[in-house]
């Protein structure tokens, strides 16, 4: 791979630098120097301890008593069901409020809970070629069960793992929340995508940024036929990735079982570069950002993206969003994305070891 020259897309200077985050319509301060700061605060100590396949006090586990009284099923492979504590409910009582400034609104969605296996001490980085192409048709089915309810304008599929996030299960498993509205972040996306594509004679902003010549010299990290891993431009997190399809498709609905299995693959690969990374089982968010269920007509300019908000920026410290950032909404990022993407792309995810599994 051809390396660009940095001073064609004014990258001359690494530090003190502002990025455009097209999608979200923000600009993220690459500020590199950062993280060469002498580091007093609190540390995050990793674990790779093999935990038992089958825990009885987890909710999780087959056969277990929920906190509801629900008996789980003695399953095997992914499972999905209501989460017994939602966030939201379609049940969520209407509220009225003629105050503009105490203005309120029903929560109404739905909240969902996925095991990825039966097996208390599995991860995706673990789960064989067959498990995996099971989990990703279940994000698949989710998604098209939940777009296809009338009242429901956005799905997000995501997941939380490691204690650092602050999971409060760690079984394997993701969640959706599935809303009646459509979510802010997913509202900008939306209006980001439409006004570039306006803008561009119909292009798809998440195309053009993946195709652009600097990011497949210098920020690409792995691919295949199908989909691209790429540290985006103006990365928020230190190693936050994205997997891209190389053709524009609005959603896991849109996909071929062909497509569904590279993602799947491609998911598995990078999060076993994060372990190889941080020599750890990696903590981490993922989101799989599919285009809004509301029938807005800006929708069809959405490009499926999954993004990776990994926590940590060296095996031991973790990303915080302290007073500036939480104050100005101006992420801080410490290291240059391309420099994240030569890392990534240097790990042999061949050798990701079984004392991980």
């Amino acid at each position: 791979m051809t390396q660009r020259d940095p001073t064609a897309v004014g990258l001359n200077d690494e530090n003190w630098q502002r990025r455009w985050q097209p999608l979200l319509g923000q600009w993220v301060v690459v500020s590199a120097r950062s993280a060469g700061r002498p580091w007093s605060g609190a540390t995050s100590n990793g674990t790779t301890e093999r935990a038992a396949s089958h825990d009885p006090d987890c909710y999780l586990c087959p056969r277990v008593r929920r906190a509801n009284g629900t008996d789980n099923l003695d399953y095997q492979g992914p499972l999905a069901f209501d989460n017994d504590f939602p966030s939201l409910s379609m049940e969520a009582p209407a509220s009225i409020n003629d105050d503009a400034l105490l203005a309120v609104a029903p929560a109404h969605g739905r909240c969902r809970v996925l095991c990825w296996s039966e097996r208390h001490n599995a991860t995706l980085a673990s789960l064989s070629t067959t498990e995996l192409e099971q989990v990703v048709r279940l994000w698949r089915d989710e998604y098209v069960m939940l777009a296809a309810q009338p009242d429901i304008g956005n799905v997000l599929i995501f997941e939380n793992k490691g204690t650092e996030i602050g999971v409060s299960n760690l079984h394997p498993h993701g969640q959706i929340y599935a809303t009646s509205f459509v979510t802010d972040t997913a509202t900008r996306m939306r209006e980001h995508q439409a006004a570039w594509s306006r803008k561009q004679a119909g292009s798809s902003l998440l195309q053009s940024l993946l195709h652009h010549p600097h990011t497949t010299d210098t920020l690409h990290v792995d691919g295949d036929e199908h989909f691209s891993v790429i540290v985006p431009f103006a990365a928020r997190f230190a190693f936050e990735t994205w997997i891209v399809p190389n053709r524009h498709v609005m959603s896991l609905a849109d996909m071929s079982d062909a497509e569904l299995d590279s993602l799947g693959q491609l998911y598995q690969r990078q999060v076993r570069r994060y372990d190889l990374l941080f020599d750890r089982v990696a903590p981490n968010v993922s989101l799989l950002h599919n285009a809004p269920t509301d029938h807005h007509p800006d929708n069809h300019h959405w490009c499926f993206h999954l993004a990776f908000h990994p926590p940590l920026r060296d095996p031991d410290k973790l990303k915080y969003l302290a007073g500036f950032e939480s104050g100005s909404n101006n992420i801080v990022n410490p290291l240059c994305p391309e420099e994240a993407a030569s890392r990534l792309r240097s790990i042999d995810v061949s050798e990701w070891p079984e004392r991980f599994a």
